[in-house]
């Protein structure tokens, strides 16, 4: 049987108590009779002395003592409290209470034990560290050239795909020429040089206007963006003016929007000049990269 009896201490009146009111507030109840406070644990009877108690007094209360509140909390509020010990976790057949018992069973290191420390691990990456110092120089140094090696294909990659770098900065145009040449790769200058002007003429308009017409053709193995063409005007072999013309100045009306010139394809050119044909007795045009 889950119930137990327990007697008052000063009326001896016997009452009948389960095992959760004796957890309940550490055992301590009241008697409804005499309103005394006692702890149930310690006055529990035996079977024996209950059949001598009920030959003394044969009337036994089944009344229940009540349970004694402790401070701050009032009696729903601490039966509702400990309800959570007889919960029982979802997909579990253990009690909070139960677990509780057992905590020292699943886990018997005390709290304030420190972890473990792994020495012998430490001693080995120590004389790891220790056997890889004579290779870090040469680690390092593999390293640095790697990244290096990558710094310099990135300049390179900047200097290939913006080729304007090369007119503003001389000794950028040098270099980069030098490592093409090496590499057997194609500069702007070198793709450009393959489009050839043929068929010029030039014809004075007027005392203040000069009009040059030829062709271009590409002679390179890939099309190419339309080039400029610097007109360098010259007298007694000094120049005297120099002239960029672009693309949209010197094609002709039913090519103005085209942006390439393919292989082996003549574009025929036109275009016009602000200086009299008296004042230059040599011309000299070139093509250069956009």
């Amino acid at each position: 049987m889950t119930d137990k009896q327990t007697r008052c201490p000063n009326c001896e009146t016997i009452y009948k108590v389960s095992v959760t009111q004796l957890t309940v507030a550490q055992g301590m109840v009241c008697c409804p009779k005499c309103s005394t406070n006692f702890n149930a644990l310690l006055h529990l009877l035996n079977p024996n002395a209950i059949e001598k108690t009920q030959n003394v007094k044969p009337q036994l209360i089944e009344q229940t003592p009540q349970i004694v509140n402790t401070p701050n909390h009032d009696h729903g509020a601490e039966t509702h409290f400990l309800d959570i010990f007889d919960r029982k976790i979802e997909n579990s057949n253990i009690d909070l209470r139960t677990y509780l018992n057992n905590l020292n069973y699943f886990n018997n290191e005390p709290l304030h034990s420190i972890p473990s420390l792994n020495l012998a691990q430490g001693i080995i990456d120590h004389a790891n560290n220790q056997s890889s110092n004579s290779k870090s120089k040469l680690y390092y140094t593999s390293w640095g050239l790697i990244n290096l090696a990558l710094l310099i294909i990135l300049l390179f990659q900047i200097v290939w795909f913006n080729p304007s770098l090369t007119d503003r900065y001389p000794l950028i145009n040098r270099i980069f020429t030098q490592t093409c040449s090496i590499l057997r790769c194609d500069t702007a200058d070198q793709r450009y040089k393959h489009i050839v002007i043929s068929n010029l003429k030039v014809k004075a308009i007027d005392n203040q206007q000069t009009q040059f017409t030829g062709q271009l053709t590409n002679d390179y193995s890939k099309s190419l963006e339309l080039p400029f063409i610097k007109v360098l005007l010259k007298s007694h072999d000094n120049v005297v003016t120099t002239y960029i013309i672009t693309p949209d100045e010197y094609l002709i009306e039913s090519l103005i929007g085209i942006k390439r010139i393919p292989k082996n394809s003549p574009y025929p050119f036109k275009f016009v000049v602000t200086a009299s044909r008296n004042t230059f007795d040599h011309y000299q045009l070139e093509v250069i990269h956009p």
